[in-house]
């Protein structure tokens, strides 16, 4: 598809909006929206003949990392939509991850399916010398989930620009990425409808969610639970199982701080806290309405405590569990051999998140 029929699809939707006579809310997919100007660009991937356009640093916020590149199959009929989101840990990582995986974004392109990578806000962490004074004023790491839902919001906006069928979207991502994908999937809709920025007007409920070496939940408190079998057995290396002092063990204390955006280890147990921690919490908001949900984690090693925390098997298994639990759709694989677990049908990430977007 050229850049001149992009950009006539939405004066073609003004002329649909002009001669109805619906009320508003039936007319939310014919309002007036400006046209999206995309200047297209080598992709940096071999596209292996696919026709397909690529454009890259396409902005979709104010912040300095509100950007994304997209791949724009040409394809006549408006096309389901994959976002990736890079992991990182919310401290670093960039939407080039994005692009590794050349024969997964290929696939994607070649059933007509646009494939876009996003930049988010990150958290900046101050060592032990620098105290948390800077830590307060960063808001924790609901702020990068919320640049997330917005990239969501932009690209539903300028569905028409883009040819995208803002009906079928899914999310998916590692380690952060993958964390990020299902408070996606799991969050109430985001959706403010009076709000006077039009984009953040649009849905940000997914079809379909695909999390690789994730979390299992935001709320980190309630890691304590997750991770019970390991740090219980780790006990007297740690000095306890409690999360605080789990992070004091592994020299992570302002990173625990710094991502629920308290000074304090007990500011965390305040009621204005605990309600942070609700609203990051991806198993207690998980229910059966929600988006389907494809769990991988992979082998991790006591070599090194933090990145076991961090992606354990664990949190794939209390993904799957609680899916099992609200009755909503789920395809699960561990790789960790005391709690190895194989989804029956062998499906792969790419055929699960097509399967429910096509």
């Amino acid at each position: 598809m050229t850049l001149i029929t992009r950009l006539s699809l939405p004066i073609a939707l003004l002329a649909l909006a002009a001669c109805s006579n619906n009320n508003n809310d039936e007319n939310s997919l014919f309002e007036v929206r400006p046209a999206l100007e995309l200047s297209y660009t080598t992709a940096p991937i071999d596209l292996s003949g696919i026709a397909a356009e690529y454009a890259e640093d396409v902005r979709y916020g104010e912040a300095e990392r509100n950007v994304f590149d997209i791949y724009l199959p040409d394809c006549d009929d408006p096309t389901p939509l994959v976002i990736y989101i890079h992991g990182g840990g919310f401290t670093g990582g960039d939407k080039s991850a994005g692009h590794s995986n050349a024969d997964g974004v290929r696939e994607f392109l070649q059933n007509c399916v646009a494939f876009a990578t996003i930049n988010y806000t990150l958290l900046t962490v101050p060592s032990p010398a620098e105290g948390v004074s800077s830590i307060v004023e960063q808001g924790g790491v609901l702020p990068s989930l919320e640049d997330t839902a917005r990239a969501l919001q932009f690209m539903r906006y300028h569905f028409s620009s883009l040819n995208i069928d803002p009906e079928n979207v899914a999310a998916y991502g590692a380690s952060a990425g993958a964390g990020a994908s299902l408070w996606l999937g799991t969050h109430d809709d985001l959706a403010d409808p009076d709000n006077e920025d039009p984009v953040l007007r649009e849905s940000t409920r997914l079809k379909a969610a695909g999390a690789l070496a994730t979390q299992s939940t935001y709320d980190l408190i309630r890691w304590e639970q997750v991770l019970l079998p390991i740090t219980k057995s780790l006990e007297g290396v740690l000095g306890g199982t409690d999360i605080p002092t789990v992070a004091q063990a592994v020299g992570a204390t302002n990173y625990l701080l710094t991502f629920l955006g308290v000074d304090s280890i007990d500011a965390i147990y305040t009621p204005e806290n605990e309600a942070y921690r609700a609203n990051v919490d991806m198993l207690g908001m998980m229910d059966a309405g929600d988006a389907p949900i494809y769990v991988h984690n992979f082998k991790t090693g006591f070599d090194d405590l933090l990145n076991l925390f961090l992606h354990h098997g664990l949190h794939a298994l209390a993904v799957k569990e609680r899916a099992d639990e609200v009755g909503l759709e789920s395809v699960a694989y561990i790789e960790e051999p005391a709690y190895a677990l194989e989804d029956p049908s062998g499906e792969s990430l790419n055929s699960f998140l097509l399967r429910h977007i096509k």
